[in-house]
């Protein structure tokens, strides 16, 4: 019996039923242990219920594994190292599958943010420089939101790879190998709720940004009072620094994604779940972020690096597209990680704070 027929079975049955399966743990199938795990956590059921059943300690024990993982506590399996391994053994052990996942994104955002430039500055030469510019605010209103607009479309299909690749990282724990419109199928089963999730995840995004730069350009001026006017590194660090603190504040709601699309979580209670998940977890998400965006620049950047050291010159039009394409494979490689890291997250933790009893906010 295939794990989604499993899940619709247990679904029908009652807690007290459910419960003495758990007691029975050891004699299901593998997929049938994880479907019946699955469904005790989407209920939110105590394993310590166990306890006020007839039957000894062993089915409880069984019952804290999960997709062939045990589960340790907290701070031995999550030792960042360790949680870094693994997510690169699943990338590595299905890449094939993540990069299939990941290269409509990667492709579609790289189009887009690229177009959206494009539209921006062609509106932006016809704005006359200096105080003049201040009479042609509908032109500097419509640069900007051309822009944005290719940054949200970029947004949206990565959005879009993320949803699928946890529905792959689900499925890989249990031992299926998921197909690739399969794991796009589990997006779309939410897409009302997923696609709210992800316009006010873009919205909070510009927010901290705009804090981000607000706080670095006060820091900047701070300096600037007691010890003169700061370089060029300075501000760039100082910069740095605030966008890189932002960004890792905003990653504690990136766990909301896989709360949609595998638990069928709404938009608000998706957030809080992810904020219960990630608390304590600033050096998972960091590196998380460091080998996603720090990764995918120098990935997508290696290429042009390379070119501008080779002695001689290919003449255009041929000459940009090659490094083009180059960026975008290199791009498509180190991309995944971060959002397998994100899925495996969310379930380990889910996984936890079930076999630990302790209260969820949903």
């Amino acid at each position: 019996m295939h794990i989604e027929d499993l899940a619709r079975d247990y679904n029908s049955k009652s807690d007290e039923e459910l419960l003495r399966l758990a007691m029975e743990l050891e004699e299901l199938t593998p997929t049938a242990q994880t479907a019946l795990t699955n469904e005790l956590a989407k209920r939110r059921i105590d394993v310590a219920e166990l306890s006020n059943l007839p039957g000894d300690d062993e089915p409880r024990q069984e019952l804290e594994q999960f997709g062939g993982h045990p589960i340790v506590p907290p701070r031995d399996s999550h030792q960042v190292s360790q949680f870094v391994a693994e997510v690169l053994t699943v990338y590595h052990n299905h890449f094939w599958l993540f990069v299939k996942l990941i290269a409509p994104a990667v492709v579609i955002g790289y189009i887009a943010v690229l177009t959206g430039r494009h539209e921006g500055r062609e509106i932006a030469r016809h704005i006359p420089r200096g105080v003049e510019a201040l009479g042609h605010k509908t032109e500097m209103l419509e640069s900007f939101f051309a822009t944005q607009v290719g940054f949200l479309v970029s947004w949206i299909g990565f959005s879009f790879s993320f949803g699928a690749i946890c529905s792959a990282v689900r499925q890989v724990g249990v031992g299926v190998i998921p197909g690739f419109h399969d794991c796009f199928a589990a997006v779309r089963a939410r897409i009302g709720s997923f696609l709210r999730l992800v316009l006010l995840l873009y919205f909070l995004l510009l927010v901290v940004f705009a804090v981000a730069l607000a706080l670095s350009v006060s820091v900047v001026w701070i300096l600037s009072k007691h010890q003169g006017r700061p370089n060029f590194v300075t501000i760039e660090l100082v910069t740095l620094v605030a966008v890189g603190i932002a960004l890792i504040v905003f990653s504690r709601f990136g766990l909301a994604v896989p709360a949609v699309v595998l638990d069928n979580y709404g938009v608000s209670k998706a957030m809080f779940r992810s904020d219960e998940l990630t608390e304590g977890k600033w050096l998972t998400l960091a590196v998380l972020l460091v080998k996603s965006v720090v990764g995918g620049y120098v990935a997508g950047m290696c290429p042009f690096w390379v070119a501008a050291r080779v002695p001689f010159r290919i003449p255009a039009p041929w000459y940009p597209w090659p490094l083009d394409a180059a960026s975008v494979a290199a791009v498509i490689v180190v991309e995944p990680t971060m959002f397998i890291g994100f899925a495996l997250l969310y379930l380990r933790m889910s996984t936890l704070l079930f076999t630990s009893g302790e209260t969820s906010v949903r």
